[in-house]
C-alpha cells in the first residue's frame, strides 16, 4: 500500500471514529473473536439501501466497518483503494469500470449478493393515507405525465379515497444511487413510454417530473416525504422501519393485479423467481427479481451487492483479501442471514446463496 492509500485509509477510519457512522467491535457474535484476531477488520462504504444490515453484521461479528454514503461514492472509494470492498445495488457503468482498471492495476469487480430488500414507495398526501399504486401510475408520476393527486388514474388505483387537487411533488435522490437505478428499471418495465422520457436505468436519473425535491441517500428521500405534504418518493424498507415511518408506505400492484405491501414475506416471495449464473451479473439478477410473477411477491424487490476486486494482488490490496473473505463468509452464514427478516430485509434464496459461495472461489 503506497503513502496516498495509507493516508486515505487513515482518513476513512478517523472519520468513522469521529462520526460514529461505522461500527467496529471485536470479539462479538458467535465465533467472531478468532476470525477477527487472525484477519483483522475490513472496511467498506457505499449503498445506503443495505446500511441497517451491514451495520448490524459489523457490530455483531467484529469483522468490518461500514460507512453509508451512496453507491456512487462507495464505488469511488473502492476505485481509489480507500476501502477493502464497496456496496452497490447496481452494475458499474463503463466509465466506472475504466476508472477502476486504471487505478487498480487492471482489476475488475466481482459482485456478491448479500440479501433481498424492497424499494418502497412512501407518500404523504393530505387526507389520503395508505395509498396504492400500479407500476404504470408510478411511472407516470415520476416522469411528470401525472402531476395532480386527484388524477383519474390515481383515483382508479384507490377507490373510495379522497384525493386532493394538490400538485404532486416527487422526492428523489440527490446522489448517485443504486436504489435509483433499480427503481428506474422497475418503472421502465411498467410503462412503455417511461424510458423514452427518462432514459435507460441510471444511478443519476434525469427525472422529468415538474416538481422535485432531492435528498441525500435513502434517509434523505424519506425525510423529504415526511417533511412535505403531497409528496411521494422511494426508499428501502429497512430504513423506513428503522425510522418508524411504516404508516407512509403504499402498496404496489403485482403482476396478478393484487396490491402487495412491502414485508419480509413478500420480499422472500419475490426472490423465488431469481435467475443467477456464474459469474454473477447484477443487471440480470435484478431484472429477474423486479415485477416477479410469484404469488404474493412485492414487485419492487431487489438484491444488493458487495463489490470485491477479482485480484487483490493486482489491485495493490493483497492484505485485504482474507479480511473480505472472512466478512463474506459471515454474511453468508446462518447467523447473518437469519437476522435479516427482523431488520426489514429477507435472506438470500438458496440458488443465489449457492452461486455467491461458489463465486468466492474466484477471488485471488
Amino acid at each position: 500500500m503506497d503513502r496516498t492509500q495509507r493516508n486515505r485509509r487513515t482518513a476513512l477510519v478517523g472519520a468513522v471514529a469521529l462520526a460514529g457512522a461505522a461500527i467496529v467491535i471485536t470479539g462479538c457474535g458467535s465465533g467472531s473473536s478468532s476470525s477477527t484476531s487472525s484477519t483483522g477488520t475490513s472496511t467498506g462504504s457505499g449503498a445506503s439501501f443495505a446500511n441497517v444490515a451491514y451495520q448490524t453484521w459489523c457490530r455483531n461479528s467484529g469483522l468490518c466497518s461500514y460507512i453509508s454514503k451512496g453507491s456512487g461514492s462507495g464505488i469511488t472509494d473502492f476505485t481509489n483503494g480507500v476501502v477493502d470492498w464497496a456496496a452497490s445495488d447496481s452494475l458499474l457503468k463503463l466509465p466506472q469500470l475504466s476508472a477502476l482498471a486504471s487505478a487498480r492495476g487492471g482489476a475488475t469487480p466481482l459482485y456478491f449478493p448479500t440479501l433481498l430488500g424492497a424499494i418502497t414507495v412512501p407518500s404523504h398526501v393530505t387526507g389520503a393515507p395508505n395509498l396504492q399504486f400500479s407500476g404504470t401510475v408510478l411511472a407516470d408520476i415520476f416522469d411528470g405525465t401525472i402531476t395532480k393527486w386527484n388524477d383519474p388514474k390515481i383515483a382508479a388505483d384507490n377507490p373510495g379515497a379522497t384525493l386532493p387537487s394538490a400538485t404532486i411533488t416527487v422526492c428523489v435522490r440527490a446522489d448517485a444511487s443504486g436504489t435509483s437505478f433499480n427503481f428506474v428499471s422497475y418503472l421502465g418495465k411498467s410503462s412503455p413510454t417511461f424510458t423514452a422520457k427518462i432514459g435507460a436505468p441510471s444511478q443519476t436519473p434525469a427525472w422529468t417530473a415538474p416538481h422535485q425535491i432531492a435528498g441525500p441517500k435513502n434517509p434523505g428521500v424519506l425525510q423529504c416525504v415526511k417533511d412535505n405534504t403531497n409528496t411521494i418518493g422511494y426508499a428501502d424498507l429497512a430504513g423506513v422501519i428503522s425510522a418508524g415511518d411504516q404508516h407512509l408506505l403504499a402498496k404496489v400492484q403485482a403482476k396478478d393485479g393484487t396490491y402487495v405491501a412491502p414485508t419480509s414475506a413478500a420480499i422472500s416471495a419475490g426472490g423465488t423467481t431469481a435467475s443467477v449464473g456464474q459469474p454473477i451479473v447484477p443487471s440480470t439478477l435484478q431484472a429477474s427479481l423486479l415485477n416477479s410473477s410469484a404469488t404474493g411477491a412485492y414487485p419492487i424487490t431487489i438484491t444488493t451487492f458487495v463489490l470485491a476486486y477479482n485480484d487483490f494482488t493486482q489491485a495493490g490490496k493483497s492484505s485485504s483479501l482474507p479480511k473480505v473473505k472472512a466478512y463474506l463468509n459471515y454474511a453468508y452464514g446462518s447467523t447473518a442471514q437469519g437476522a435479516l427478516s427482523k431488520l426489514g430485509f429477507a435472506p438470500l434464496p438458496s440458488a443465489i446463496l449457492s452461486a455467491a459461495k461458489t463465486q468466492m472461489g474466484l477471488l485471488k
